[in-house]
């Protein structure tokens, strides 16, 4: 009886020895990162951050702020974000398992699995035996965010993957398939609804039961209505006039292949783990999936030095593997350094943080302590702007109070030539500031409902209170 408690009592103990981490972060590290993640969230009005580390075997998992700030739920390694376009990487891995299970094959044209999917170029139907899966991989098939990301419909219906596939129908293409690589969201719904169509499965069924399960990714959702069952899902803020507030961003369900999979500080640690090879209890099928997601098409010219794999940014020797994210109320990021056997992720539930962050943080654990938060350019233009609303609705009162005084004391006077000249050109910049309002969108290539999702809303007021600025400013010159 003895033997059996002092053998249960070794092997409790060798079991803790193997399940409980062991950090060889130093506690000036450590402190360097907490310290710097606070500063962030403080700086930025971020709610809440959770990253995970991976340095050589070990995972270490960091959080500051809130997953609900008005509900006072902490962030943690186990809160559940949406990742944003780093979802690209599961649809990337989960097209590829197709291929390896030879239910297709990469050069197949889209045309074999969507027959009614017609694209154009410079107005000429073009020819989809041409147009393969590759490239829309490797978002080498003409579709672009700048053409074709405000079409995506709103809405969270089971069909939602199918309507945003049809919306691109006739779409015009930026350049023929093929020719050069720009980034477009909607390549990867058109790999969502493939996977719908070889596999029999809803695109949500499959990556849970084909990828999340498999890689033992359990906290890894594509339904909002479970991960909100868990308790664990963030709250997503927006920022406008540097004051942050909850938003719930409209649905974008047939987006979900491209931007709305939710996951973990802790489910990320596994899965980058996975991409290094370091975990090695998965199906062998994946060790090969993984491998050729890293495959960058250098069949076109690089982007800043980085080439498009299967939903990962790549340099030309693999030695950097990336990709960053921004939902209307989330931001990640996700860097690979595989020859370093490093790697960062880096969740949050607010477009605010600057996910440059990750790079601090390698320098902290590099040895160099002295980082610090730098605000990010999102912060920065809703600043700016915020700054030229409220000055430019200053100015404007001003002048229309000053016209009015005018207007009392000189209302006997009659209008002169000079007066009537300089009211006109002053008409003619209100009408201006009023059409460039109107027209903004049509040169930024987004409608203004799609860029009051994304972006600040001081965007729109600027330019309302630059219209009004200009028009007191008319009323001045008028009454004097």
């Amino acid at each position: 009886m003895k033997k059996m408690i002092v053998t249960a009592m070794v092997s409790l103990i060798l079991l803790a020895e193997f399940t409980t981490p062991v950090y060889a972060l130093s506690d000036a590290q450590s402190v360097a990162i907490q310290t710097l993640l606070d500063d962030a969230c403080r700086i930025s009005g971020v709610p809440g951050i959770s990253i995970s580390i991976i340095d050589e075997n070990e995972t270490l998992y960091f959080s500051s702020g809130f997953a609900d700030r008005e509900k006072g739920l902490p962030a943690s390694e186990n809160t559940l974000y949406e990742l944003a376009s780093v979802s690209k990487a599961f649809t990337g891995a989960g097209i590829l398992l197709l291929e390896e299970q030879g239910l297709l094959s990469m050069t197949d044209p889209v045309g074999k699995y969507l027959p009614w999917l017609t694209l154009k170029y410079q107005g000429k139907p073009i020819d989809m035996q041409r147009l393969t899966l590759n490239d829309f991989l490797h978002h080498t098939s003409g579709l672009t965010n700048k053409k074709h990301f405000q079409g995506i419909p709103q809405g969270n219906t089971p069909d939602m993957l199918q309507k945003t596939v049809e919306m691109l129908v006739n779409a015009e293409l930026e350049f023929p398939p093929g020719e050069q690589y720009s980034y477009g969201t909607v390549n990867y719904d058109v790999l969502g609804l493939v996977i719908e169509v070889v596999s029999g499965q809803s695109y949500e069924d499959f990556m849970t039961e084909q990828i999340f399960q498999p890689l033992g990714l359990y906290n890894t959702y594509v339904y909002k209505a479970d991960a909100q069952q868990t308790g664990q899902l963030a709250q997503g803020y927006r920022t406008s006039f540097s004051i942050t507030t909850p938003y719930d961003a409209p649905d974008y369900a047939g987006n979900k292949p491209a931007g709305y999979i939710m996951s973990s500080a802790a489910d990320m640690g596994r899965w980058m783990n996975i991409q290094m090879g370091i975990i090695q209890d998965v199906p062998e099928v994946f060790k090969t999936v993984i491998t050729k997601s890293h495959q960058g098409n250098i069949s076109v010219s690089a982007v800043d030095g980085m080439y498009y794999a299967a939903g990962w940014f790549v340099n030309a020797d693999k030695t950097i593997i990336e990709h960053q994210g921004d939902n209307p109320n989330y931001a990640t990021e996700v860097a690979i350094l595989p020859d370093e056997r490093f790697a960062i992720c880096l969740l949050s539930n607010s477009a605010n943080t600057n996910v440059k962050l990750v790079k601090n943080i390698k320098n902290i654990l590099d040895g160099d302590l002295t980082q610090s938060y730098k605000i990010g350019d999102r912060q920065l233009l809703d600043i700016v702007l915020s700054s030229v609303t409220i000055i430019a609705c200053l100015l404007a009162v001003t002048f229309f109070l000053l016209g009015l005084r005018r207007k009392k004391m000189n209302r006997r006077q009659q209008i002169t030539k000079r007066r009537m000249r300089i009211t006109i050109v002053w008409l003619m910049v209100t009408v201006a500031m009023c059409i460039m309002c109107w027209g903004f969108p049509m040169f930024s290539g987004y409608d203004w409902s799609t860029i009051l999702v994304w972006q600040t809303v001081s965007v729109l007021t600027t330019f309302i209170s630059l219209a009004l600025l200009s028009l007191s400013v008319t009323w001045f010159v008028y009454a004097r």
